[in-house]
């Protein structure tokens, strides 16, 4: 059978109600560690905005079908929302919105404790999130390309290939021999039956 990985970006998420940076004028200026350590608070209200809309979103029908043809997931999304439709091998090259530790002493608190302080109860350390910021190196990366260069096929979902990572992540899979096949547009109908087909033709 042929061996599929997913690799995301935040055009899947939009039906679930969760704006793409595009839609978001200024948000990646915010997202960048320049930002984070000259203007921390700002950063943290803008963050906060961004967790509230995560929390109330829902998977949609690519997520989960994803998830319900067990496909490995590579994703650039901080939403968590392939994890919550049930997805059970997930990358997050750039981190989640579940946790923040202490940049000083490494202490790990849920994400929600900013609410009280941006700072460590433990040593008063700044908190960071565990969000890869503009300016930081992607998480996990030779996971990633490990994951994606095992693939027969990888099956690139709602990206603008913006970022470095996703020529990164796409060159990979092509040198290591694979398929790739894009779905940018209309993800959450799309994704579903294409993955149908494909499943259901091997």
């Amino acid at each position: 059978m042929k061996r599929i990985v997913a690799f995301t970006g935040a055009g899947i998420s939009k039906a679930s109600g969760i704006p793409t940076f595009q839609d978001m004028d200024g948000i990646r200026e915010k997202l960048s560690l320049d930002y984070f350590m000259s203007d921390t608070k700002d950063f943290y209200d803008v963050l906060q905005g961004m967790k509230r809309n995560v929390d109330k979103a829902l998977p949609n029908a690519a997520h989960i079908a994803i998830a319900d043809h067990d496909i490995p997931v590579v994703t650039m999304n901080i939403d968590g929302l392939h994890k919550r439709a049930g997805s059970k091998k997930v990358i997050e090259v750039h981190g989640n919105l579940d946790y923040v530790f202490c940049m000083k002493c490494g202490k790990e608190y849920d994400f929600s404790c900013i609410d009280d302080s941006i700072y460590c109860a433990q040593c008063n350390g700044l908190l960071k999130p565990e969000v890869v910021l503009y300016g930081e190196m992607i998480a996990k990366y030779h996971e990633a390309i490990s994951l994606i260069s095992s693939a027969d096929e990888l099956l690139v979902v709602g990206t603008s290939f913006y970022t470095s990572t996703s020529s990164i992540m796409v060159e990979a899979a092509e040198a290591a021999g694979a398929k790739v096949t894009t779905i940018n547009m209309d993800a959450e109908t799309e994704v579903p039956g294409y993955l149908r087909r494909c499943i259901e033709g091997d």
